[in-house]
């Protein structure tokens, strides 16, 4: 026993005097092979009894070199990205064990821009239009249309985005910006004496999104010549009566056109301001300059002083355009409730009780958040919680559990899975998070034919449940080979698995999502075993 002790003892103090070392390399474009000077290559380390926890970074210089230095050994995710554009990141696992590790060289994929004129019926060009970059992506279970970038004309009608990931499949749609509303227009009553108004257009000149033609840059393209020559339609006019909760009193407003519109995405999403304005305090509207199609009319509380808080209330209603005006419309708005949850084991409690908490965010899917609005809570395993004056909305739940066995099986809402969903909120409904505690992870090594390990691939693991190209996207484990070709996962779910590595871009796109659906078949299999530790050995293949 004294001899163990001694042992153990002298392995610690080794380890305490591991030295600290650096990571160094250079940054490089993916396609030209040239040095990319300012970029930024980061990394953490993280606290322990010993170490501090702080932020590590480096800025390449102009032949691309970066170093990360006095790192103590550990596990560390390196990260580069250009700060300038805050587009994508590049990501790499590294092991350091005390000694210097150099040559670790990234291969950035550079992004491209795209660049046209808005010209209207006359070729004349537009200025003050806004020109969207939309992704269309699975998220949630469904295939939508996101925001990902946006720029306004010039005087000569010109504009340019930027941030446009190559290879990814992109759509172009120019339409009038946000501005702000009268409440009760004075566009004229008659519609035959009103001006056709410009209307949402799409690349290249359709007014539909189901007409667009897609748009793919190479790494670091700059695509021109992409010009739209926006539509014109009648206007139309919606009139009503937004209600409160409480008293009569003004209400703010906005509407905007859905399909896409403003909100979170697979890969991230944006927010886009709309159309505006405030009612009068009995709450009528007369909002016009509106074409055909569907529209998203949001509204919540007026405060009458900016400074004092108020009782939260909002509304969000669709409205379909065809051909005519919609009068007498009336549509009241629903105050903040408490959304009440509760964590629990599925199936019998472990016999060591949990110690851990679990975070939970409520993301709205179509809007930032409201003033005053909370969305997030916190719970022991098991235990309930309250996540207050939440508005009636469409959220995604999120939660956020990292405990070595621990994952989250299933979060329901009343009768309804919404791991995987949108979570309608509703005034009598209660959130249930049940949490697996017999979980297991998949140790993954990747070497070529010839047995030597390959870093910096992607790893995909394909749970056997997912059923659909949309349930792929969203239950689609991922991550990346270390230096050494290994890759280990989260804590999963016991069951089937199948895995694939691969150097190939994937995103959320259709396209991306239906290559890794075809190519499952070839993928290998592995079966997770309850708190079980899988290990499974791959080459690199080609997904198409």
């Amino acid at each position: 026993m004294r001899v163990w002790a001694l042992l153990s003892m002298l392995a610690g103090a080794a380890m305490a005097q591991t030295p600290n070392a650096s990571i160094s390399g250079v940054v490089r474009d993916s396609v030209t092979r040239q040095p990319l000077a300012n970029y930024a290559v980061t990394t953490d380390v993280k606290a322990n009894k010993d170490v501090a926890a702080r932020d590590v970074k480096s800025i390449t210089d102009d032949q691309g070199h970066y170093t990360l230095s006095d790192l103590p050994p550990g596990a560390y995710r390196i990260e580069v990205n250009n700060p300038q554009s805050f587009g994508h990141s590049l990501r790499r696992q590294i092991a350091l064990a005390g000694h210097d590790l150099e040559g670790v060289d990234f291969n950035f994929v550079v992004e491209g821009s795209i660049s046209g004129k808005v010209i209207d019926e006359n070729k004349e060009p537009v200025p003050g239009m806004w020109v969207y970059l939309i992704s269309r992506e699975y998220y949630l279970g469904t295939l939508g249309y996101f925001f990902s970038e946006m720029s306004e004309t010039n005087d000569r009608g010109e504009y340019t985005l930027g941030r446009v990931q190559p290879g990814h499949s992109y759509f172009i749609l120019a339409e009038t910006g946000a501005r702000k509303l009268a409440a009760h227009s004075d566009v004229p009553l008659n519609p035959k004496l009103r001006r056709r108004i410009p209307m949402r257009t799409w690349y290249p000149n359709v007014p539909a999104k189901e007409g667009a033609v897609a748009v793919i840059l190479r790494p670091g393209e700059q695509r021109e010549g992409i010009d739209i020559q926006v539509k014109k339609s009648p206007s139309y006019c919606i009139q009503g009566t937004l209600l409160t909760p409480h008293a009569a009193a003004a209400m703010n407003f906005s509407i905007e056109g859905q399909q896409p519109s403003s909100g979170s995405s697979a890969e991230g999403g944006m927010y886009v301001a709309s159309p505006y304005g405030t009612t009068s305090d009995d709450g009528e509207f007369r909002i016009c300059d509106l074409t055909p199609g569907s529209h998203r009319l949001t509204a919540s509380e007026a405060a009458a002083n900016p400074n004092e808080q108020q009782p939260l209330s909002y509304i969000a209603a669709t409205i379909a355009i065809a051909d005519r005006d919609l009068n007498n419309l009336k549509f009241a708005a629903m105050p903040g409730i408490p959304l009440k949850g509760e964590v629990v084991w599925d199936g019998e409690p472990p016999q060591t009780p949990a110690s851990a908490e679990l975070s939970i965010w409520l993301q709205p899917l179509l809007r930032a958040g409201v003033g005053g609005e909370e969305t997030n809570a916190k719970s022991g395993i098991p235990g309930t919680f309250t996540v207050p004056d939440l508005l009636v909305d469409e959220y995604a739940v999120q939660v956020f559990l990292k405990v070595p066995g621990l994952y989250v099986k299933d979060v329901t809402y009343g009768a309804r899975s919404v791991r995987y969903a949108p979570l309608q909120v509703a005034s009598d409904g209660e959130l249930r998070i049940s949490i697996g505690h017999d979980g297991g992870t998949i140790g993954v090594r990747v070497a070529d034919k010839d047995g030597n390990p390959v870093a910096d691939l992607r790893v995909l693991l394909v749970p056997e449940e997912a059923g659909s190209e949309a349930a792929l996207q969203s239950m689609l484990i991922t991550g990346t080979t270390d230096q050494l070709g290994d890759y280990t996962s989260r804590t999963l779910a016991p069951g089937k698995y199948y895995a694939a590595a691969s150097s190939d871009y994937f995103d959320a796109t259709p396209e991306s999502i239906g290559k890794i659906w075809q190519s499952r078949s070839r993928f290998k299999e592995v079966d997770l075993a309850p708190m079980g530790s899988a290990q499974v050995s791959l080459e690199p293949m080609k997904i198409e």
